[in-house]
C-alpha cells in the first residue's frame, strides 16, 4: 500500500502539471482567435468570456486522454530510469501489479471523461449554439467596433463609426447602409449617434444627429437626399432560430434514438473518448520502459507518435461513419481492439526481463 500511494501520488502530480500546461497552450491559442473575432465586431467583450466558458468542457475532454497518457509514460519512465522498477520486480511486483495499484484512479478518470463526453459537454454545446445564434441575431450598438465596417444580418446592413465614447453609448461620424430586397438602398451619414430603447415597445433605435440620408437605386438619378438634425433609425433584431440539429449539441439519449449516420458517429465518438483514455493509459505502461542511461523522456516522442496515430485512426473512423461509408453497428471497436491488443502485448513484453 505504501508503494501504491507513492506511485499514485506521483501520477496525480504529473497529471495535474501536464493538464495545466496543455490547457494553457490549447485554450490560449483559441482565446487569441476569439479576441480577433471580438475586435472584428462579431461579438462583445462580455460575450467573449461566456463563449470561452461554454467551450471549456470540450477542450478538457480532449486534453484528459493525452494528459493521462503522458503522466503514466513519464512516471513509469522515471521508475525504470532510476532503477526503482527493478527493485519492485525483485520484491515480486511488475507492470501488472503497478496497473492494479492505479486501478481506482484510472477508473475514476475514465468515469469523469465519460461524464464529460455523454452528459456535460453536450449540454454546454447546446448552450453555446443557442448563444451564438442569439449573438448573430442581435444588432446592437454595443456590438459595434469603432474603425471597422460591422456587417449584420446577411450583409444587408453595414455600419461604421469612426470613434466611440468611453461609456460605449455614443458613436461619432456614423455611416449606415441598408439594402433590403426589392427596395431602394439607404445610406446615412451623421455626426454622432446614440442608442435609444422605446420603453413601450422594447424596440431599439439609433438616434442620429446632424447628417444626411440618401435613398435610391444605384445607376438611377432619382436619388432622394434629406438633411436632418435628428433622425431615429430602427435597429432590426432578427428572431433567433432555436432549432438545433448539430449532433454535437444533441443529448446522448436523443442520439441513441436517432438513425442518422452523423448522429450515430457522434454517439460512438462520445463512447470512444473514455475508451481511448483507458487504452492510452495501458499503451503508456507498455511503452514506458527505458534503459537506465536514457532518462525518463527517451520514449516520449515515439510513444506520442503511437497515441497520435491512434487518435487519427479514430477520426478517420468517425468521418467514414459520418459519411455513411462505415457500418454504424461496428462503431470504433476495430480501432480500439487493434490498439488495445497492442497495449496488452507491450505490457506482457515489459513484464519480461530486459535484454542486455
Amino acid at each position: 500500500m505504501i508503494i501504491a500511494r507513492y506511485v499514485n501520488r506521483e501520477l496525480a502530480a504529473m497529471f495535474l502539471v501536464i493538464m495545466l500546461v496543455l490547457f494553457v497552450v490549447a485554450v490560449g491559442g483559441r482565446f487569441i482567435g476569439y479576441l480577433q473575432d471580438a475586435a472584428a465586431g462579431k461579438y462583445t467583450a462580455d460575450a467573449l468570456l461566456t463563449i470561452l466558458e461554454l467551450r471549456l468542457p470540450g477542450f478538457i475532454q480532449l486534453l484528459i486522454p493525452f494528459a493521462a497518457f503522458l503522466a503514466v509514460l513519464l512516471t513509469f519512465g522515471r521508475l525504470y530510469a532510476d532503477q526503482e522498477m527493478a527493485v519492485l520486480r525483485s520484491s515480486g511486483a511488475g507492470p501488472a501489479q503497478a496497473i492494479r495499484w492505479m486501478l481506482l484512479p484510472m477508473i475514476g478518470l475514465v468515469a469523469v471523461e465519460g461524464w464529460l463526453t455523454t452528459v456535460y459537454t453536450p449540454s454546454t454545446n447546446l448552450e453555446f449554439t443557442e448563444y451564438m445564434i442569439e449573438q448573430r441575431a442581435r444588432q446592437r450598438v454595443d456590438t459595434l467596433t469603432p474603425g471597422v465596417f460591422n456587417v449584420f444580418g446577411r450583409g444587408d446592413r453595414v455600419t461604421y463609426a469612426e470613434s466611440m465614447s468611453e461609456d460605449g453609448r455614443t458613436l461619432y461620424n456614423v455611416f449606415i447602409r441598408q439594402q433590403e430586397e426589392d427596395l431602394p438602398s439607404v445610406s446615412i451619414w451623421a455626426e454622432r449617434g446614440e442608442q435609444y430603447v422605446d420603453e413601450q415597445t422594447g424596440s431599439r433605435f439609433m438616434l442620429l444627429f446632424n447628417g444626411r440620408r440618401y435613398e435610391g437605386t444605384v445607376g438611377r438619378k432619382d436619388y432622394r437626399v434629406i438633411e436632418f438634425e435628428q433622425l431615429g433609425q430602427r435597429i432590426l433584431v432578427e428572431e433567433a432560430v432555436r432549432q438545433v440539429t448539430e449532433a454535437e449539441s444533441l443529448g446522448t439519449a436523443v442520439l441513441f434514438a436517432s438513425s442518422r449516420p452523423e448522429d450515430m458517429a457522434e454517439l460512438h465518438w462520445r463512447i470512444a473518448l473514455p475508451v481511448f483514455t483507458l487504452v492510452g493509459i495501458l499503451l503508456a505502461v507498455g511503452l514506458s520502459r527505458v534503459k537506465p542511461r536514457q532518462g525518463r523522456f527517451a520514449r516520449v516522442l515515439p510513444a506520442m507518435g503511437v497515441l497520435v496515430i491512434y487518435y487519427l485512426a479514430l477520426l478517420v473512423n468517425q468521418n467514414a461513419m459520418h459519411e455513411g461509408n462505415f457500418p454504424t453497428w461496428a462503431g470504433f471497436w476495430l480501432v480500439h481492439g487493434a490498439f488495445g491488443g497492442a497495449a496488452l502485448s507491450l505490457i506482457v513484453g515489459v513484464g519480461k526481463p530486459a535484454k542486455a
